[in-house]
């Protein structure tokens, strides 16, 4: 007779197995049958609400945040009801969805219409336009595609739309239709490229057209409409894991393949002169009319990119045992202007040029950004800078960096004392999720939901929601972006009117401008030392707003996801409309303009009592560049 064995006396590796088929409400059910089911490590597992998470809104993975199972658990409550999306920046070709006749938006703002689209899973900015994707696998679209071929734009969320013979959308169709429903995305800089449910290749190059089917000569792609779960590497090969939209590249990572690049799809009536075409409409190949189909004639694959790895006992020749050992498996990419940058299972970055022939002759390893097996490592980036993330380091470089690396692969092969690295502190070991670049400012976003803006550049620095000048000089902005000492600690982008409000109160001098005149001079002068030092105080007092954070700990406003581009930025929240409708107990409007004690000693002038530091004065580091 069988031995018997007690649900409770397996192990955890071989539970986990189990809860994925398991749905949220059955799942509770199941830790509440005893108390052995009730510790963190099986309630709060972070494979189980990760994977539910992102299999039922959608929601990219984060590779940094991987094993944060609370964070993961917080978030599935609060997915279904309220999502929020959130732009700011230019507003030329209506690119943010705000219905104004407003040049610039310096203050996040909610998106007309955005909450009529369900749960939002994702968002992205384009050169000229934000893109959304909701948990039903639709995409919307405001602005336009591409600016220049192209001018108005609509501030009216657009769903994306398919050949005839498909459903419009998949908002519009009446049955779950794989082949069109879109599980990840990327915006490239004047396209859009869609991964669907099935492992199809969608690619949009005007707003007002539908999408063209993406294939390849010399690439037999597979579909599969299970997204790869359990799949053998055998049937992996030939599906696409993700899509990737750059500059001037599109990309794809095809299992057992490798990355596969190519040259964006253009409308044929953008097509002049005598330019070979790069792409052709599959019906001038083939007999019969598939006029919805790009087959594409001139794509080419990175190399040392298609290693798989091998699943249980399978035997690997020599070659994938070096290749693995060498390379690894490509775990995520990205696509610059002139570069491709990918990180792998074994803990290595790695980049390939792509120079004018349209291929990659060869990969190089970034040596200064190895990682450890095992551990988070991610990277991140768009048009010519990157982020590495490694063990809560995260590490910022321009493309110039990796033109230096590749020129020197022969010559300094170590890559030693190659300048370009950036530390900056606000991001050392600070929760940092992701990174969203623009052409001159950049987001971080952090796993406590709040998002931190960087950048320089007097035409974009309403790209980086700190606000209006005058009054967002008070918080280190200046004609010329945010000043250097202020990445320090990071500058918070605020989501609540009455925060701006405050933030106006003071800049007209507080309670009692007569009073404050004297210690307003010292700021209105731009003295450096009085400017930094306001307005990381301003920074920590404004953090009172949020000391409710309500029962799951996630406050009135949990940023999930955060985008830029060249002169606009994004963001999808979790708004929490109870906390956020909640009025402080801070009587801002009877406060006096700041009057601190300077770190060398010297007190600000007035009659007013010195205001006290809420997390005390931060020590400023300004050699951040190149330590």
């Amino acid at each position: 007779m069988a031995e018997t064995i007690n649900i409770t006396e397996l192990p955890l590796d071989i539970l986990v197995l189990v809860f994925p088929y398991l749905d949220a409400k059955s799942f509770l059910a199941f830790c509440s049958t005893c108390k052995a089911f009730q510790q963190p490590s099986i309630r709060l597992d972070p494979a189980y609400w990760s994977f539910q998470s992102r299999s039922t809104f959608r929601i990219p993975n984060q590779p940094v945040v991987q094993h944060d199972g609370v964070r993961w658990q917080r978030m599935y409550k609060r997915l279904f009801t309220q999502t929020r999306v959130y732009t700011w920046g230019s507003e030329s070709n209506s690119r943010l969805g705000h219905h104004t006749n407003a040049r610039s938006c310096p203050s996040p703002q909610e998106m007309h219409g955005a909450r009529e689209m369900g749960v939002i899973a994702d968002l992205q900015s384009g050169g000229w336009s934000t893109t959304i994707l909701n948990s039903k696998g639709t995409l919307y679209s405001v602005g336009v595609l591409d600016g220049e071929r192209s001018w108005g734009g609509s501030a009216d969320p657009k769903a994306l739309s398919f050949p005839p013979g498909y459903p419009e959308s998949p908002a519009a169709a009446a049955y779950n239709e794989p082949t069109i429903t879109i599980r990840q995305f990327s915006a490239g800089r004047s396209h859009i490229l869609g991964l669907s449910d099935s492992g199809r290749i969608w690619s949009w190059h005007s707003f007002d057209q539908p999408a063209v089917q993406v294939k390849f000569v010399n690439v037999d792609l597979k579909e599969d409409s299970s997204g790869g779960s359990n799949m053998t590497n055998s049937s992996l090969f030939g599906t696409v894991k993700q899509v990737v939209g750059g500059w001037s590249y599109s990309s794809a990572y095809v299992h057992g393949v490798g990355i596969v690049a190519w040259e964006p799809l253009r409308p044929r009536a953008a097509r002049h002169g005598p330019r070979r075409a790069r792409s052709v409409p599959r019906r001038s190949l083939l007999q019969e009319p598939e006029p919805d189909t790009m087959l594409l004639l001139e794509n080419f694959e990175l190399p040392k990119t298609g290693y798989l790895r091998p699943k249980g006992a399978i035997r690997e020749s020599d070659h994938d045992r070096a290749l693995g050992e060498e390379v690894g498996q490509v775990k995520n990419h990205i696509v610059l202007e002139h570069f491709v940058v990918f990180v792998t299972d074994v803990g290595k970055i790695f980049c390939s040029r792509l120079d004018e022939k349209d291929k990659a002759d060869n990969i190089l390893e970034l040596c200064a950004f190895g990682g450890e097996i095992g551990k988070p490592l991610d990277v991140q980036g768009s048009f010519r800078t990157f982020a590495v993330f490694s063990n809560g380091r995260v590490v910022i470089a321009e493309q110039d960096y990796l033109e230096r690396s590749w020129d020197a692969r022969t010559t300094n092969p170590n890559q030693t004392d190659i300048a370009g690295l950036k530390y900056i502190p606000a991001l050392q070991h600070n929760n940092v999720v992701s990174i969203a670049f623009g052409d001159y400012h950049f987001l971080a976003l952090h796993s406590t939901g709040k998002i931190t803006a960087y950048g320089r550049g007097a035409q974009y620095r309403e790209s980086l929601g700190l606000g209006a000048l005058p009054a967002a000089r008070l918080r280190g902005l200046h004609s010329l972006g945010i000043a250097q000492d202020d990445y320090t600690r990071g500058r918070e982008v605020w989501f609540r009117k009455e925060q701006q409000e405050w933030l106006d109160f003071l800049h007209a001098g507080g309670k009692d401008m007569q009073e404050a005149s004297d210690r307003f001079g010292l700021y209105a002068d731009g003295n450096l030392n009085v400017v930094g030092e306001l307005s990381e105080w301003i920074e920590q007092e404004a953090r009172v707003w949020d000391e409710d954070m309500g029962e799951d700990g996630l406050g009135a406003y949990f940023a999930l996801r955060v985008s830029a581009a060249g002169w606009h930025s994004g963001a999808v929240l979790l708004v929490n409309e109870e906390l956020a409708n909640k009025k402080t107990n801070y009587d801002w409007r009877n406060k006096s303009f700041p009057r601190l004690k300077l770190g060398n000693g010297e007190e600000m002038p007035g009659s007013v009592p010195i205001d006290e530091w809420r997390e005390g004065r931060p020590e400023l580091q300004l050699n951040w560049e190149n330590p």
